[in-house]
């Protein structure tokens, strides 16, 4: 007997980018950074490529404001990452390089 679906269990859109998190393959990349700086931020993964969840994402975005970058994901495959440092956007590169700078010191 198929699970018949509740309309609580649907997920708004809003919602959705909360779960989901930028473009995975960016957000993936940046966890697979800080791996490699000694930053724990996944627990498991696929053939190289970070499996986040839902929780592994919040601590993405928390081990980024440790750093000093904020970073927005807005959900999905298409939009990127927007990266910001004191309230003004910079490049992912930009992001990193303040990251690597504090890290390599």
């Amino acid at each position: 007997m198929a699970k018949e679906i509740l309309k609580d269990e649907i997920l708004k859109d809003e919602e959705l980018d909360n779960v989901a998190g930028g473009t995975y393959l960016e957000s993936a990349d940046d966890a697979k950074k800080f791996k490699e700086l000694g930053v724990s931020v996944y627990n498991s993964d696929v053939l190289g490529v970070p499996v986040l969840t839902h929780d592994e994402f919040v601590k993405l975005r928390d081990t980024f404001n440790q750093y000093g970058v904020t970073i927005k994901d807005h959900g999905g495959l298409i939009n990127t990452n927007e990266y910001f440092i004191d309230g003004n956007k910079v490049t992912r590169d930009e992001a990193w390089k303040h990251i690597n700078a504090q890290l390599t010191k």
